[in-house]
């Protein structure tokens, strides 16, 4: 059951970047504008409560994880650029009724000294990554070398944990996540448009539907407002727990507000609010999970 628990409660979901330059007096043109040379940090922090009700065994799990990237600009061209991006930490904390503890800058102080070690490993190593000026990632290389020391630890519960966030296809689709959420066309203050994306989390796909509003621009800075639905599809989607299908069925709702550098594209400040519903169903078994989740992310 401990293992069951520890690879539902593996989902967080990263932000985008936008660039904004005035076109006319009332339009913006939504771009990135990102400078060679420069490094660029993004500061994710995730706070999550889960209730599960599971089998008539109710469980109360609380997790917060935190996660600093760099992204050094190697190139610019045309109209794209080649970043490369490097996680520089990574702090899990999880409460009962299975209490969990790693952190990348103090390893020995992990819960599990070997859990420590391995997600210290994962800092530092390059990911190169080429987008177009209005977020299209076209080439993601290098995740797999985290996906390898994955792999290579012998303790299925860290594999099972670690690979949904870490492996490379999950690093992969972190970032086209963060950075595709744009408008295909220049919009006016309080104008919305509709982004609809499938992204992959804990084993299968969630449809999210968003809406983007232009609010305000105000010293240098544009504010939006994002409202989102979750939801996976019709008929619900396969998941194996433990070698066995699972059949999950989800939907739920998101809220947030974006603060956007105008100069160089580079987010100052969003906050994404986010409460799901999943019932699942094994071997007979109905199951329902709720959780709330608040992702916090500061960048400069």
């Amino acid at each position: 059951m401990k293992q069951f628990f520890i690879q539902l409660c593996a989902a967080i979901f990263l932000l985008p970047v936008f660039s904004f330059q005035c076109l006319g007096a009332d339009k913006y043109t939504l771009e990135l504008n990102l400078e060679k040379g420069k490094t660029y940090n993004h500061h994710s922090i995730s706070e999550v409560n889960m209730i599960m009700d599971a089998m008539g065994q109710v469980v109360n799990i609380d997790m917060k994880s935190e996660t600093c990237t760099h992204f050094d600009v190697i190139e610019k061209n045309n109209d794209s650029f080649d970043l490369q991006a490097t996680f520089q930490k990574i702090k899990i904390n999880m409460g009962a009724p299975m209490p969990f503890s790693v952190d990348s800058e103090a390893p020995e102080q992990a819960s599990d000294k070997n859990a420590g070690d391995l997600i210290k490993s994962f800092t530092g190593i390059p990911i190169d990554i080429q987008l177009t000026k209005q977020g299209k990632v076209t080439s993601v290389k290098g995740a797999g070398k985290i996906e390898e020391k994955i792999n290579a630890t012998a303790n299925e519960q860290f594999i099972q944990m670690f690979s949904q966030q870490f492996s490379e296809k999950a690093v992969q689709a972190t970032f086209e996540q963060m950075f595709t959420y744009l408008p295909n066309n220049p919009v006016e203050l309080n104008e919305s448009w509709d982004v609809v994306k499938n992204i992959s989390s804990i084993g299968f796909d969630i449809i999210v539907k968003m809406k983007f509003t232009l609010k305000q621009v105000k010293d240098n800075i544009a504010f939006l407002d994002c409202t989102s639905t979750l939801a996976t599809a019709e008929g619900g989607a396969v998941l194996q727990i433990q070698g066995m299908d699972a059949k999950v069925s989800m939907k739920g709702e998101q809220t947030g507000t974006f603060q956007i550098d105008m100069k160089t594209g580079w987010f100052v400040r969003s906050e994404l609010t986010q409460k799901t519903t999943q019932d699942i169903d094994i071997m007979g078994q109905a199951m329902q999970q709720k959780i709330e989740m608040k992702v916090t992310v500061t960048a400069d």
